[in-house]
């Protein structure tokens, strides 16, 4: 990978830097465009690439990618898990997470695996300006995205954190829960959404939507607005719709809240710095990010 004159920027040469997405399904995805403008605008002479793969086909693709110089990629399902095992190392929150959604190719061949969503999502809380600091987080969920949240929010200023699930998918959680309890030496609550969801938004300070519901149906999992008390942040990892029926419900009372496009654009960041060494040049990145998305929504 290397820096380019500006005019010559966007031509490929026998130096142009690659870099992916593999994953199925890949077509809509917004990482090439998010990179490739991250690239373009640094002078970077690289370019961001999908790859359509399945999860058979993963160990005898990354031998190839890795003889190709390959020199970074990120995976989307269902290729976050059936990496691991493929890779030389992986860091502490994709081992909890079990889970990697970027890899790093090295100069001596050896593969890292790293996880960048739940970095991303606590940066958007940044970005926001909220302190994390003596505050109580509920998240609700445990797929992926809830996942990557719990892995690395342990590691934060936050004084509590519970977590929502539904109460018949409770005993499959709870290993998961100890990981990490025993990771990072603090008690997380398991609690049931059917059972105790009110009144988490009730004594919350920051109120996180990780699960899927709200990204096809104009549905929420809080039940009645008034369940949400002031000063609650509120903040869904759903991106399209940009805002959803919960974002609505935070926005009729009044409050601060964030979709899930800061933890899209953050995670992005992370697995850039990771490959180059680099920050996004954000502004001009995340406008950009943000009229796909506008777009999509016509």
């Amino acid at each position: 990978m290397s820096a380019c004159r500006e005019e010559k920027c966007w031509e490929i040469d026998g130096r142009t830097g690659l870099f992916g997405l593999l994953g199925s399904p890949v077509e809509h995805s917004l990482s090439p465009a998010m990179h490739n403008e991250a690239f373009r605008l640094l002078g970077i002479n690289a370019r961001y690439l999908a790859f359509d793969l399945q999860k058979e086909d993963l160990p005898g693709a990354l031998p190839v990618f890795r003889k190709m110089k390959l020199q970074g990629c990120n995976l989307t399902m269902p290729l976050k898990e059936a990496v691991i095992p493929l890779c030389d190392s992986i860091s502490r929150e994709a081992r909890l997470a079990h889970s990697v959604n970027t890899l790093v190719f090295r100069e001596n061949g050896e593969i890292e695996g790293h996880s960048t969503d739940g970095k991303g999502f606590f940066r958007g809380l940044e970005a926001k300006r909220l302190a994390l600091k003596g505050k109580k987080l509920s998240l609700l969920g445990l797929g992926g995205a809830g996942k990557a949240i719990l892995s690395y929010g342990i590691g934060t200023e936050l004084s509590e954190i519970e977590v929502l699930v539904r109460e018949e998918s409770k005993g499959k959680y709870e290993d998961f829960v100890e990981r990490c309890e025993k990771e990072s030496g603090r008690r997380i609550f398991l609690k049931s959404l059917e059972r105790d969801l009110e009144e988490a938004c009730g004594n919350s300070d920051i109120l996180v939507n990780a699960s899927s519901v709200g990204m096809k149906e104009n549905r929420s999992l809080v039940e009645e607005s008034r369940w949400l008390h002031k000063g609650l942040f509120v903040a869904d990892c759903i991106y399209h719709p940009l805002e959803t029926k919960l974002l609505q419900q935070a926005k009729e009372q009044g409050l601060s809240y964030m979709n899930g496009l800061p933890m899209l654009f953050y995670q992005g960041a992370e697995s850039f710095r990771l490959w180059t060494g680099k920050d996004f040049p954000e502004g001009e990145v995340y406008a950009l990010l943000e009229s796909k998305v506008k777009e999509r929504e016509g």
